[in-house]
């Protein structure tokens, strides 16, 4: 019945749809309350959502509390009514999810980006995993609603295609109709957006859409970037700027970025300013356990930077302190422009050491020049694979959200 939302002129369809994104967003919830929410009467409130737990969409949680009287009934949707595919394509990694409707982990695969990894060779994983996926967990064609996909690159949503690939290893990027070929090799319905904003959503639904309708989320990366939901909704970024965070000035006479400017957040707290400082110290005299595994270190690469902060190498650990100290100010920055109540921290850097704590603590010392200010500051608790998550939930979104 999902699939049959989208684009329906029913009024009774269109009834079902509201009232199952009621119960997405609020379950446990009763009649009661949807009734109240949604205008309808009680007993058609009832027959409504009688006929979504028919047809598998919903049920009874039994939690609901008695006042006295019958216990009333507190509905939640089923999770496995129907499955989605979240994936994230980066230069790094492709990261493919099997989702359930609460956008919980069923499977996974991840594939580490090569020489190898051409557009067709990535999106044949993908489309292998699909089809793996289905075979093992005996899900049906009808049941899987569609493929989110969530990149970094510019892209143009009206054809589905990249428009302009950065630092892939492996050629067949650009230009790269990922919308056709995948729906292609699967045939299912395939959506595509920008990955941060897709983050930003998929936090918000997992964990903050029942207390808050403003939800920050920025990531350190390849790229520094920002999503932002406002009450309640994705904001998306026809103008292509998730990358706008990443060029706000934290040094006025700082390093030269890459877009020709001096001091851009992106020239102190990115991947590549990390490694590029890494390197610029390493080549100063500073001592390093990347000199012992490489023979040349400009053939240093973001990977081995993170492996030696994992094995917290003194400088790599000094490099990061510094990084998070100026991504903490940009943030502290981000934070007095849009006052959401909510920030959550993503990406590469956020799982590895010192990072989060740093940056966080750097920009809440900067805000509590406003004594007042209620906004939370989080480490997001899944940054490697939330773009994939996010991605997931825009299919369910497509279906069962209002336009």
């Amino acid at each position: 019945m999902l699939k049959q939302f989208i684009g329906s002129t029913s009024p009774k369809l269109k009834n079902l749809k509201l009232l199952y994104s009621l119960v997405r967003k609020l379950g446990p919830v009763s009649i009661h309350t949807l009734a109240e929410m949604t205008g309808y009467k009680s007993v058609t409130c009832a027959r409504l959502l009688e006929e979504l737990v028919q047809e598998g969409l919903i049920y009874d949680s039994g939690i609901g509390e008695s006042s006295g009287g019958r216990r009333p009934l507190m509905y939640v949707i089923q999770p496995t009514a129907c499955y989605l595919i979240g994936v994230e394509i980066t230069s790094l990694y492709t990261t493919a999810l099997l989702l359930d409707l609460k956008l919980n982990i069923l499977d996974t695969a991840k594939l580490q980006m090569d020489e190898r990894c051409t557009g067709e060779y990535t999106l044949n994983f993908i489309a292998d995993c699909v089809r793996e996926w289905m075979n093992q967990h005996h899900i049906r064609a009808e049941q899987l609603l569609g493929i989110g996909v969530g990149v970094l690159d510019p892209i143009d949503r009206e054809r589905g295609i990249l428009r302009k690939a950065h630092l892939f290893p492996a050629g067949g990027w650009e230009e790269l109709p990922i919308v056709a070929q995948l729906e292609a090799l699967t045939n299912i319905r395939v959506l595509l957006d920008n990955g941060t904003p897709l983050a930003a959503l998929a936090e918000y639904r997992i964990h903050y859409w029942k207390e808050s309708g403003n939800l920050v989320f920025v990531s350190s990366d390849i790229g520094i970037r920002c999503g932002t939901i406002v009450q309640g909704r994705m904001v998306g970024s026809r103008t292509e700027m998730d990358d706008a965070f990443g060029h706000m000035i934290v040094d006025i006479h700082g390093h030269r970025c890459s877009c020709g400017s001096y001091g851009c957040l992106q020239a102190y707290s990115s991947l590549p300013a990390i490694r590029d400082e890494v390197v610029r110290r390493i080549k100063r005299g500073h001592v390093s356990m990347l000199q012992n595994e490489n023979d040349d270190i400009e053939q240093i690469g973001f990977h081995h930077v993170l492996g030696a902060l994992e094995q917290e190498d003194p400088l790599c650990l000094e490099v990061v302190r510094d990084a998070a100290y100026y991504f903490g100010i940009g943030l502290s920055n981000l934070v007095f422009l849009l006052r959401p109540d909510v920030v959550v921290f993503g990406g590469t850097l956020v799982p590895k050491p010192l990072f989060y704590e740093v940056a966080s603590a750097t920009a809440q010392s900067r805000l509590n020049h406003y004594p007042n200010s209620t906004v939370q500051i989080h480490q997001s608790s899944e940054a490697y694979d939330i773009v994939a998550q996010g991605a997931g939930c825009m299919v369910l979104d497509y279906f069962t959200e209002q336009e």
